[in-house]
């Protein structure tokens, strides 16, 4: 039965009442397919990074789509996706702790400027090294998009009385933070952009470290172009070759040419 994990602890004593409630008042839909439209998202962009780093926290650390299916890692940018998908009374409960806890539904930037005045008023010092969290949520209209330093929301989450919007934006932020499941899976990606230079020459002791690249209808050459980094997005089966050996090899051969190629699954459109 207690299948959601995250902050909230335990969901059997949830109100069955509750649930279908909540399901008709969310429209939860049917599963289908293996994505669907994000209904929340969360990522986190540390201060200090290397231009790969940057790159790979372009992809959210989680997002709940609105068909049940939970795409999630840890705060660990290079930490690889899993994947869940919650069907039935599962996704209901998920909702349904989201709207107890955190009071999702009312959670939007309005509630949150309304309260800032008190919020200032009691916050607690702190030192912003310039992280960012960004969470999304699409629960209601329209949808809202909060960034702020992960510091900053815990420094106004001290009192729940005089900021509760404050103080429930930080607790959602930690209940994303730390979302698992036991029953997830690797996530396999169907979408995947890919970032394509010239092996630096800083780098020219891993060269014998090469793999050959697979994918003969995508060439590397082109995607750099006369850049010094390319990009591009691949989709379907070349998605998912191209990870897989990605997220094991960075040093590619292809021709008679050695590049870097980043990875990283395209979670968002």
């Amino acid at each position: 039965m207690n299948k959601v994990l995250g902050r909230t602890g335990t969901l059997s004593n949830l109100i069955p009442g509750l649930l279908l409630i909540l399901a008709v008042l969310l429209g939860v839909p049917t599963v289908h397919g293996s994505e669907g439209d994000p209904s929340i998202w969360r990522k986190l962009v540390r201060a200090s990074t290397t231009v790969h780093e940057v790159f790979l926290s372009r992809t959210p650390q989680i997002v709940i789509y609105d068909n049940g299916f939970v795409v999630f890692r840890d705060d660990d940018a290079r930490a690889l996706h899993r994947q869940v998908r919650l069907e039935g009374d599962d996704l209901t409960r998920l909702y349904l702790v989201m709207q107890n806890t955190f009071g999702l539904s009312s959670l939007t930037n309005a509630w949150l400027e309304n309260e800032l005045t008190y919020a200032r008023s009691i916050q607690e010092p702190y030192r912003d090294n310039n992280d960012r969290v960004t969470i999304w949520i699409g629960m209601h209209s329209p949808p809202s998009l909060h960034t702020y330093s992960p510091a900053l929301l815990k420094a106004r989450s001290v009192n729940d009385v005089l900021a509760p919007a404050w103080n429930a934006i930080y607790e959602f932020n930690l209940f994303l933070a730390e979302f698992t499941h036991p029953e997830a899976e690797p996530y396999v990606p169907d979408r995947v952009e890919i970032a394509v230079q010239h092996l630096p020459r800083y780098m020219a002791d891993q060269s014998g470290e090469a793999v050959d690249w697979p994918l003969d209808a995508i060439d590397l050459a082109e995607v750099k172009g006369k850049r010094p980094r390319g990009y591009r997005t691949l989709t379907g089966s070349s998605a998912r070759e191209a990870y897989g050996l990605l997220t094991g090899n960075q040093v590619i051969r292809s021709g008679d040419q050695l590049y870097l190629v980043w990875v990283r699954p395209v979670l968002i459109r």
